[in-house]
């Protein structure tokens, strides 16, 4: 990142699909484990709103939103620096062609995000674990290490379960569940995922502390014409 923003002609564009490859990884592990499409259809503008409603994001475009309504996310300190470096210093370099947060090297909203989990997985522990098996293991780790009551909370986060969908108020509720289970969920990674935050805050603290635009500057300059439409892994400096 500090390349990107420093000496932006010299960046490798393979590094460029890495940091956009590590940035998804990091929403489903340090966020939540949400459907795949809810973080592809992130756009620059939800991440600038999510600023003024406390990092609460309602994404309504995922595959079972017809039944399910809302998908809320809620987004730390730790996550919103880590999104507002690539914001401001990858994604432009990739020329992005949409409004769209994860664009792959041709600026179009990057896809099969699913599948970027499993294969950096590999590359970190030598084990394919598609989301499916992560939500699994989450779900497993839970009932050994949280009370039955925070089981079920951050088992209703992670999967969406019917509670959520019959509820009259979904947003409200979805709201309610988001935040429970990003508590319950930093208690179940405890010791390790602090360190990653802190990890996150002391790499990204150099490289985008000096003149460092905004994403709301970055979502206004930009010119691009808009389509229709587990183990820690070091940042690549």
């Amino acid at each position: 990142m500090k390349i990107c923003k420093l000496s932006p002609a010299q960046v490798n564009p393979l590094d460029l699909t890495f940091a956009t490859k590590f940035v998804a990884v990091y929403l489903f592990i340090k966020v939540k484990g949400s459907r795949p499409m809810t973080y592809q259809n992130l756009t620059v503008d939800m991440i600038v709103t999510a600023k003024e409603k406390g990092g609460f994001i309602d994404q309504k475009t995922f595959k079972t939103a017809g039944k399910y309504g809302f998908d809320s996310l809620i987004l730390t300190d730790a996550n919103m620096q880590v999104l507002n470096g690539y914001i401001s210093y990858v994604r432009p370099l990739l020329k992005p062609q949409c409004d769209f947060v994860l664009v792959n090297r041709n600026g179009g909203r990057h896809g099969k995000l699913g599948e970027i989990l499993s294969k950096l997985g590999f590359d970190s522990i030598g084990k394919y674990i598609h989301l499916t098996r992560y939500r699994q293991i989450v779900e497993t780790q839970s009932l050994n290490e949280l009370t039955s009551e925070k089981q079920r909370i951050l088992s209703e986060d992670q999967n969406h379960s019917s509670a959520v969908a019959k509820d009259h108020c979904q947003k409200q509720r979805s709201r309610e569940v988001a935040l429970k289970g990003l508590k319950c969920l930093q208690k179940l990674q405890g010791a390790n995922g602090s360190e990653v935050d802190e990890d996150v805050h002391a790499r990204l603290r150099d490289s985008t502390s000096a003149t460092r635009p905004s994403v709301e500057r970055v979502q206004n300059m930009s010119s691009s014409p808009k389509k229709d439409s587990l183990p820690k892994r070091n940042l690549r400096s």
